[in-house]
């Protein structure tokens, strides 16, 4: 191997949907010119992380939680010896060209020669990464916004009662009487029609007013019992 060990190296554990800055993990390995390094292994991936706090009910974080080990490492040949501070020690392969290292089922790349200066590949990758992420954010973010907003109305529609009349929500006012314009008169009963009897009272008066006598043919006053004319006797 012609390459020198120093640099920095990545794992990454893709998830498979992409945007690997905030779905997946990436393991870093950084081997110092002096013989120091520092192995920082990513626990979860940033999506999964911050669901985790949301489900239970903490501030959303949306770091990505790592665990750091540092020590000392050797190397013969293409051997990696990593001889961590807490006495642990683990063992590698770099491979045969040198463009990374075997550790455990893990394999990382060579992404830089530097140990100081992130590796420009990543920095690109992570900004295109945020970048589609919060389009979709936004798209989604509008999504769930106009259908919070369409479930909200539905459910006011369905409570809420027929819309409210000018005036209302203040105290009701005693109904006052009506009044007409003039007093009210009362009804009149209304007698029946006695039956026509004067009209035959009258013919009766005028015929017993037309007597004649049966002898000579004058007339003769009610009530004579004698024809003034001829004296004859009326019956």
């Amino acid at each position: 191997m012609q390459k020198p060990v120093t640099g920095q190296y990545e794992c990454v554990h893709s998830s498979g949907v992409g945007l690997d800055y905030f779905t997946s993990r990436i393991d870093r390995l950084t081997l110092q010119p002096r013989g120091r390094f520092a192995l920082i292994s990513q626990d979860s991936s940033r999506l999964a992380n911050a669901a985790q706090s949301f489900l239970a009910n903490q501030q959303v974080a949306t770091n990505a939680p790592e665990t750091r080990k540092e020590g000392y490492y050797t190397s013969q040949g293409n051997t990696l010896v990593l001889n961590f501070d807490d006495g642990t020690q683990q063992q590698g392969q770099f491979s045969w060209n040198g463009d990374g290292v075997q550790l455990g089922q893990s394999f990382f790349n060579k992404v830089s020669d530097s140990t100081v200066l992130p590796p420009t590949h990543r920095i690109k990758k992570d900004m295109e990464d945020i970048a589609k992420g919060i389009k979709i954010a936004g798209a989604i973010g509008s999504t769930v916004f106009k259908a919070a907003k369409t479930i909200h109305e539905t459910i006011q529609s369905t409570q809420t009662p027929n819309a409210p009349t000018p005036g209302e929500g203040q105290p009701a006012q005693p109904a006052q009487p009506m009044q007409s314009a003039q007093p009210i008169q009362p009804v009149q009963p209304v007698h029946p029609t006695p039956p026509a009897a004067q009209p035959v009272q009258q013919n009766q008066n005028a015929q017993q007013e037309a007597l004649f006598c049966d002898q000579c043919g004058a007339r003769i006053r009610p009530g004579k019992r004698f024809c003034n004319n001829c004296g004859s006797r009326l019956p």
